[in-house]
Protein backbone atom coordinates (compact mmCIF):
# COMPACT_ATOMS: atom_id res chain seq x y z
CA UNK A 1 0.00 0.00 0.00
CA UNK A 2 1.09 3.94 -1.05
CA UNK A 3 2.70 5.04 1.81
CA UNK A 4 1.58 8.58 2.44
CA UNK A 5 3.21 10.09 5.04
CA UNK A 6 4.41 13.04 2.95
CA UNK A 7 0.56 14.26 2.28
CA UNK A 8 -0.26 13.74 6.07
CA UNK A 9 2.59 15.93 7.29
CA UNK A 10 1.45 18.22 4.84
CA UNK A 11 -2.27 18.69 5.91
CA UNK A 12 -0.30 19.08 9.76
CA UNK A 13 1.01 22.59 8.72
CA UNK A 14 -1.81 23.06 5.77
CA UNK A 15 -4.90 25.49 7.21
CA UNK A 16 -7.12 22.99 4.96
CA UNK A 17 -9.89 24.75 7.92
CA UNK A 18 -10.07 27.73 6.12
CA UNK A 19 -9.72 26.32 2.62
CA UNK A 20 -13.57 26.82 1.81
CA UNK A 21 -13.71 30.59 2.89
CA UNK A 22 -10.76 30.91 0.19
CA UNK A 23 -11.94 29.01 -2.26
CA UNK A 24 -15.57 29.61 -1.66
CA UNK A 25 -16.79 29.23 -5.41
CA UNK A 26 -15.87 25.58 -5.15
CA UNK A 27 -17.41 25.24 -2.61
CA UNK A 28 -20.69 26.48 -3.07
CA UNK A 29 -20.84 24.67 -6.87
CA UNK A 30 -19.94 21.34 -5.29
CA UNK A 31 -22.93 21.76 -2.38
CA UNK A 32 -25.32 22.58 -5.58
CA UNK A 33 -23.73 19.45 -7.79
CA UNK A 34 -24.48 17.29 -4.27
CA UNK A 35 -27.98 18.62 -3.49
CA UNK A 36 -29.03 17.10 -7.23
CA UNK A 37 -28.70 13.93 -5.81
CA UNK A 38 -30.19 14.09 -2.07
CA UNK A 39 -33.60 12.50 -1.43
CA UNK A 40 -36.23 14.94 0.40
CA UNK A 41 -36.12 12.39 3.15
CA UNK A 42 -33.08 11.69 5.93
CA UNK A 43 -30.88 9.06 4.21
CA UNK A 44 -27.27 7.77 5.72
CA UNK A 45 -23.99 9.39 4.43
CA UNK A 46 -20.17 8.69 4.72
CA UNK A 47 -18.06 11.56 4.39
CA UNK A 48 -14.38 9.26 4.04
CA UNK A 49 -12.24 12.35 3.85
CA UNK A 50 -13.85 14.63 5.22
CA UNK A 51 -11.28 16.77 6.52
CA UNK A 52 -12.49 19.84 8.53
CA UNK A 53 -16.34 18.40 8.61
CA UNK A 54 -17.84 21.75 6.61
CA UNK A 55 -19.63 19.49 4.00
CA UNK A 56 -20.41 16.83 6.42
CA UNK A 57 -21.61 19.43 8.77
CA UNK A 58 -23.68 21.54 5.75
CA UNK A 59 -25.45 17.71 4.97
CA UNK A 60 -25.92 16.75 8.62
CA UNK A 61 -27.76 20.06 8.88
CA UNK A 62 -29.66 19.12 6.26
CA UNK A 63 -30.99 16.62 8.61
CA UNK A 64 -29.05 13.39 7.09
CA UNK A 65 -26.90 10.82 9.16
CA UNK A 66 -23.66 11.63 8.50
CA UNK A 67 -20.37 9.66 9.29
CA UNK A 68 -17.04 11.27 8.67
CA UNK A 69 -13.90 9.41 8.27
CA UNK A 70 -10.23 11.46 7.08
CA UNK A 71 -6.34 10.50 7.83
CA UNK A 72 -5.35 13.50 9.29
CA UNK A 73 -5.19 13.89 13.31
CA UNK A 74 -5.50 16.95 13.33
CA UNK A 75 -8.05 17.44 10.88
CA UNK A 76 -10.51 15.27 13.36
CA UNK A 77 -9.93 17.86 15.77
CA UNK A 78 -11.27 20.71 14.07
CA UNK A 79 -14.11 18.79 13.00
CA UNK A 80 -14.81 18.08 16.62
CA UNK A 81 -13.85 21.86 16.85
CA UNK A 82 -16.23 22.97 14.29
CA UNK A 83 -19.29 21.63 15.59
CA UNK A 84 -19.92 24.83 17.88
CA UNK A 85 -20.03 26.66 14.53
CA UNK A 86 -22.29 24.58 12.64
CA UNK A 87 -24.65 23.50 15.59
CA UNK A 88 -25.33 20.19 14.53
CA UNK A 89 -24.07 16.52 15.41
CA UNK A 90 -22.25 14.52 13.26
CA UNK A 91 -23.42 10.50 13.79
CA UNK A 92 -19.69 9.57 14.07
CA UNK A 93 -16.28 11.19 13.47
CA UNK A 94 -13.27 9.15 13.33
CA UNK A 95 -9.45 8.43 12.34
CA UNK A 96 -8.43 6.50 8.99
CA UNK A 97 -7.59 5.43 5.86
CA UNK A 98 -10.45 5.26 2.52
CA UNK A 99 -8.71 2.49 1.14
CA UNK A 100 -9.61 -0.07 4.14
CA UNK A 101 -12.78 1.31 6.24
CA UNK A 102 -14.27 -0.86 9.11
CA UNK A 103 -17.57 0.18 8.12
CA UNK A 104 -19.92 -2.78 6.70
CA UNK A 105 -21.37 -3.74 3.73
CA UNK A 106 -23.69 -1.93 1.97
CA UNK A 107 -24.54 0.62 4.91
CA UNK A 108 -24.78 4.09 3.33
CA UNK A 109 -26.91 5.89 0.76
CA UNK A 110 -24.66 8.02 -0.53
CA UNK A 111 -20.45 8.08 0.19
CA UNK A 112 -18.50 11.22 -0.58
CA UNK A 113 -14.89 10.97 -1.29
CA UNK A 114 -13.21 14.32 -2.02
CA UNK A 115 -9.63 14.20 -1.48
CA UNK A 116 -8.24 10.88 -1.50
CA UNK A 117 -8.07 10.31 -5.53
CA UNK A 118 -5.50 13.16 -6.07
CA UNK A 119 -3.46 12.14 -3.37
CA UNK A 120 -2.55 8.56 -4.69
CA UNK A 121 0.13 7.86 -7.10
CA UNK A 122 -0.42 4.31 -7.66
CA UNK A 123 -3.64 3.44 -9.80
CA UNK A 124 -3.70 0.28 -7.32
CA UNK A 125 -4.19 2.25 -4.28
CA UNK A 126 -6.62 4.61 -5.95
CA UNK A 127 -8.82 1.38 -7.26
CA UNK A 128 -8.70 0.40 -3.54
CA UNK A 129 -10.45 3.28 -2.55
CA UNK A 130 -13.26 3.54 -5.40
CA UNK A 131 -14.08 -0.35 -4.35
CA UNK A 132 -13.98 0.49 -0.86
CA UNK A 133 -16.86 2.76 -1.60
CA UNK A 134 -18.44 0.32 -3.59
CA UNK A 135 -18.34 -2.27 -1.12
CA UNK A 136 -20.09 0.23 1.92
CA UNK A 137 -22.45 1.90 -0.97
CA UNK A 138 -25.48 0.26 -0.68
CA UNK A 139 -27.29 -1.05 -4.06
CA UNK A 140 -28.69 2.06 -5.82
CA UNK A 141 -26.51 4.21 -3.60
CA UNK A 142 -24.83 7.52 -5.06
CA UNK A 143 -21.15 7.75 -5.00
CA UNK A 144 -19.47 11.59 -5.25
CA UNK A 145 -15.46 11.00 -6.38
CA UNK A 146 -13.42 14.57 -6.18
CA UNK A 147 -10.59 14.72 -8.49
CA UNK A 148 -7.81 17.33 -9.74
CA UNK A 149 -8.08 18.37 -13.45
CA UNK A 150 -4.20 17.01 -15.27
CA UNK A 151 -4.30 20.80 -16.60
CA UNK A 152 -4.20 22.43 -12.94
CA UNK A 153 -0.43 22.90 -12.51
CA UNK A 154 -0.36 24.62 -15.75
CA UNK A 155 -3.38 27.16 -15.06
CA UNK A 156 -1.52 27.82 -11.77
CA UNK A 157 1.15 28.12 -13.50
CA UNK A 158 0.43 31.09 -15.51
CA UNK A 159 -2.52 32.83 -13.25
CA UNK A 160 -0.18 33.05 -9.73
CA UNK A 161 2.64 33.72 -11.74
CA UNK A 162 4.63 30.24 -10.75
CA UNK A 163 6.04 30.24 -13.83
CA UNK A 164 8.67 32.15 -12.78
CA UNK A 165 10.49 29.31 -10.71
CA UNK A 166 12.35 26.79 -12.88
CA UNK A 167 11.24 24.23 -10.03
CA UNK A 168 7.96 24.85 -10.41
CA UNK A 169 8.13 24.68 -14.47
CA UNK A 170 10.17 21.31 -14.19
CA UNK A 171 7.10 20.29 -12.27
CA UNK A 172 4.26 21.46 -14.41
CA UNK A 173 6.00 19.78 -17.39
CA UNK A 174 5.84 16.43 -15.02
CA UNK A 175 2.47 17.12 -14.06
CA UNK A 176 1.32 17.41 -18.02
CA UNK A 177 2.55 14.13 -19.37
CA UNK A 178 2.00 11.73 -16.26
CA UNK A 179 -0.42 13.32 -13.82
CA UNK A 180 2.07 12.57 -10.87
CA UNK A 181 2.57 15.56 -9.14
CA UNK A 182 5.87 15.72 -6.68
CA UNK A 183 6.25 18.63 -4.64
CA UNK A 184 9.70 17.94 -4.64
CA UNK A 185 10.92 20.96 -1.64
CA UNK A 186 8.09 20.42 -0.23
CA UNK A 187 6.70 24.19 -0.54
CA UNK A 188 3.16 24.54 0.48
CA UNK A 189 2.32 26.88 -2.12
CA UNK A 190 2.89 23.66 -4.76
CA UNK A 191 0.46 21.36 -2.70
CA UNK A 192 1.46 18.46 -1.75
CA UNK A 193 1.98 15.02 -3.69
CA UNK A 194 -0.83 14.52 -5.83
CA UNK A 195 -2.02 12.76 -8.93
CA UNK A 196 -4.30 15.01 -11.42
CA UNK A 197 -6.83 12.80 -13.60
CA UNK A 198 -7.16 13.25 -17.45
CA UNK A 199 -10.66 12.65 -18.10
CA UNK A 200 -10.35 9.30 -19.44
CA UNK A 201 -8.79 8.14 -16.79
CA UNK A 202 -11.69 9.11 -14.46
CA UNK A 203 -14.12 6.98 -16.29
CA UNK A 204 -11.52 3.90 -16.81
CA UNK A 205 -11.40 3.50 -13.15
CA UNK A 206 -15.04 3.92 -12.35
CA UNK A 207 -15.99 1.93 -15.00
CA UNK A 208 -13.36 -0.97 -13.80
CA UNK A 209 -14.84 -0.49 -10.20
CA UNK A 210 -18.35 -2.01 -11.68
CA UNK A 211 -19.70 1.59 -11.22
CA UNK A 212 -22.65 3.30 -13.72
CA UNK A 213 -24.52 6.11 -14.63
CA UNK A 214 -20.97 8.07 -14.39
CA UNK A 215 -22.02 11.79 -14.63
CA UNK A 216 -18.80 14.33 -14.39
CA UNK A 217 -18.87 17.67 -13.60
CA UNK A 218 -16.21 21.00 -13.88
CA UNK A 219 -16.33 22.33 -10.33
CA UNK A 220 -15.24 26.19 -10.24
CA UNK A 221 -15.26 25.86 -14.29
CA UNK A 222 -13.80 28.94 -15.77
CA UNK A 223 -13.94 31.01 -12.61
CA UNK A 224 -10.51 29.37 -11.93
CA UNK A 225 -9.41 32.25 -14.34
CA UNK A 226 -11.50 35.21 -12.36
CA UNK A 227 -11.07 37.03 -9.10
CA UNK A 228 -13.73 35.58 -7.07
CA UNK A 229 -13.83 38.38 -4.89
CA UNK A 230 -15.00 40.32 -7.60
CA UNK A 231 -18.04 38.70 -8.18
CA UNK A 232 -18.61 37.21 -4.53
CA UNK A 233 -19.36 41.04 -3.48
CA UNK A 234 -22.05 41.37 -6.14
CA UNK A 235 -25.02 39.67 -5.62
CA UNK A 236 -26.04 40.25 -9.59
CA UNK A 237 -23.14 38.89 -10.73
CA UNK A 238 -22.30 36.21 -8.68
CA UNK A 239 -25.83 34.97 -9.84
CA UNK A 240 -24.99 35.43 -13.72
CA UNK A 241 -21.80 33.57 -13.16
CA UNK A 242 -22.99 30.63 -11.41
CA UNK A 243 -25.79 29.76 -13.94
CA UNK A 244 -22.79 30.11 -16.47
CA UNK A 245 -20.77 27.96 -14.62
CA UNK A 246 -23.61 25.31 -14.35
CA UNK A 247 -24.42 25.39 -18.49
CA UNK A 248 -21.11 24.78 -19.22
CA UNK A 249 -20.14 21.76 -15.94
CA UNK A 250 -20.75 19.22 -18.38
CA UNK A 251 -19.09 20.51 -21.47
CA UNK A 252 -16.09 18.46 -22.81
CA UNK A 253 -14.58 21.46 -24.27
CA UNK A 254 -14.82 23.77 -21.04
CA UNK A 255 -13.67 21.28 -18.55
CA UNK A 256 -10.10 21.21 -18.82
CA UNK A 257 -9.85 25.07 -17.21
CA UNK A 258 -11.38 24.06 -14.43
CA UNK A 259 -9.64 22.80 -11.53
CA UNK A 260 -11.66 20.31 -9.67
CA UNK A 261 -14.40 18.00 -10.88
CA UNK A 262 -16.91 15.77 -9.43
CA UNK A 263 -17.72 12.27 -10.77
CA UNK A 264 -20.92 11.18 -9.57
CA UNK A 265 -22.42 7.61 -10.26
CA UNK A 266 -24.25 4.74 -9.01
CA UNK A 267 -23.94 1.39 -7.55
Amino acid sequence: MENNDEVYQYYESYNENERIERYPIEFIRSKEIISRYLPSMPIKIADLCGASGHYAYWLAGKSHEVHLMDLSEKHIRETIANKEKYNVELSSIKQGDARSTDFKNETFDMVLLMGALYHLHEKEDRIKCIKETYRILKQGGVAVFSYISRYASILDGFTKGLINDPLYLEIMEKDYYTGIHKNIENKTKYFTNAYFHSMKEIYDELLFSNYNNIIVYGVEGFSTLLDEKEYLNDERKLKILLEYLKLFEQDIEMMGVSHHRLAVCKK
